[in-house]
């Protein structure tokens, strides 16, 4: 289980390498901070191929401090903020 580090900014308990597409699977609807990314396949109109989250959040505005501070830990290396969140109109927030 993630631990609540604060209201609503969860800490992942156990981060492990997953690929975009897990990611987005388990974290849609919040912002997370990705860790250790490798670089997206040429022509993809993702992010990253994959990475490890360290933190999400669906409210706390506090992730902006925790991706800063995973920024300037040399071993994990490339750091993102990815939002997650389904826009209308896009898949999984499509309106019918």
């Amino acid at each position: 289980m993630d631990r609540e580090i604060s209201k609503g900014l969860f800490e992942v308990e156990t981060p492990v390498y997953q690929l975009y597409d897990e990611i987005v699977e388990k974290y849609l609807g919040n912002g997370v901070v990705v860790t250790n990314m490798e670089p997206r396949e040429q022509g993809s109109g993702d992010p990253c191929k994959g990475g490890i989250v360290r933190y999400y959040t669906k409210t706390s505005k506090e992730i902006y401090a925790k991706w800063f501070a995973c920024g300037n830990v040399p071993e994990y290396g490339a750091v993102k903020y990815i939002g997650l969140i389904p826009r209308p109109g896009s898949l999984g927030g499509l309106f019918l």
